[in-house]
């Protein structure tokens, strides 16, 4: 019998990760009230969502004990959102405002 580590998760928790996950992840416009803060709005294929929930970041960058050699991937902090219709997505921001490159938005799935 194998145990599993750490507590089992609750069946009405949402899933941390989408069932759709776009490959390349798709670009979007998003707006935050100040940056590096969550995002309040976001539009993908000319429809504009606005968020009524937010959950995250969830950072995902680099090892930071490997020295990589430019041009390196920038750090992510990914939220999973959902608008005012219900609709769940996995959205992140790719780099940090105050760096070049200027940070951009992008939708890398859908929750069923």
């Amino acid at each position: 019998m194998c145990k599993r580590a750490g507590p089992e998760p609750d069946p009405a928790d949402p899933p941390l990760r989408p069932l759709q996950i776009f490959d390349p992840p798709q670009p979007v416009l998003a707006t935050a009230e100040v940056p590096d803060h969550p995002p309040n709005r976001f539009i993908w294929r000319r429809v504009d969502h606005r968020l009524v929930r937010v959950e995250g970041p969830e950072r995902i960058a680099p090892e930071w004990w490997r020295r990589v050699q430019p041009p390196q991937e920038p750090t992510r902090d990914y939220y999973r959102v959902e608008d005012q219709e219900g609709r769940r997505f996995w959205l992140f921001r790719s780099g940090f405002y105050g760096e070049e490159p200027a940070p951009r938005w992008f939708l890398h799935g859908v929750f069923a």
